[in-house]
């Protein structure tokens, strides 16, 4: 769901993956350029799919269940180009989609207006 158009880039694995989806696809519905890049395996990491994202993408966040293992991974890959944010549950706790959405309604609000809206096809 990760789209060369997306502004906002999700990232997760595992089940933060699928609650990512379903944020996406409202957040989309909202007209918020969102997508999600679901690592499918994290070695060797798949830094290139992040550097082509970056050429477009304003923002990074990645959302995960623990105290931030891959965010260093994301920031490594983007090597300063994008900004990274964490959101991250640990203790077994999941991120809800309500959390998830409310975050990308900010960041979303936060980008210059020029940025905002999904592009015509």
């Amino acid at each position: 769901m990760a789209n060369r158009w997306a502004e906002i880039v999700l990232v997760g694995y595992g089940i933060v993956g699928r609650i990512l989806k379903a944020v996406t696809a409202e957040a989309r519905a909202d007209g918020i350029n969102v997508g999600v890049l679901r690592p499918i395996t994290l070695y060797p990491f798949p830094k290139a799919s992040f550097q082509r994202l970056a050429e477009r993408a304003r923002i990074f966040v990645v959302v995960e269940m623990s105290n931030g293992q891959m965010v260093e991974d994301v920031r490594l890959a983007l090597n300063g180009v994008r900004p990274v944010e964490f959101f991250g549950r640990s203790g077994g706790n999941v991120p809800s989609h309500e959390e998830v959405l409310a975050l990308v309604r900010g960041l979303a609000r936060s980008l210059p207006a020029k940025q905002r809206g999904v592009p015509s096809p």
